[in-house]
């Protein structure tokens, strides 16, 4: 059971104040990020795989904990907002890109597999 009395950082107090009791897991996932921050970061195999999925997961937040741990910087709202939107941005546009990238793969397999069966046709080969 997370003891939110624990939580280190104004940043995940904030987001806890913000989230509703079904959401709950958000602030505990940010709440692992301090605690592996404030360890001097993973020092186990699966401390590592907690970490490179959280800070995927959630790099604005995982940055406005570093910088509010490290230096003790705190992220506004407004900066949060601002920042948040421009990651939604990029992971859009990653969307798009891998999409687009999934696409031409499928179109290049048709068209060698068009051009492997007219090979095919012109050998002789049955239908």
């Amino acid at each position: 059971m997370p003891d939110y009395g624990t939580i280190k950082t104004e940043f995940v107090q904030q987001r806890l104040r913000e989230t509703r009791w079904e959401d709950r897991q958000y602030v505990q996932e940010l709440m692992a990020i301090e605690r592996l921050i404030l360890q001097g970061g993973p020092k186990t195999a699966a401390a590592r795989l907690l970490h490179e999925r959280l800070s995927k997961r959630y790099p604005v937040e995982y940055g406005a904990i570093a910088l509010e741990l490290k230096r003790g910087e705190l992220t506004s709202d407004a900066q949060f907002k601002l920042l948040s939107e421009a990651q939604n941005v990029v992971w859009n546009w990653q969307d798009e890109m891998d999409r687009r990238q999934e696409e031409q793969k499928q179109r290049r397999k048709e068209e060698k597999l068009s051009r492997e069966r007219t090979q095919w046709n012109r050998m002789g080969g049955l239908e």
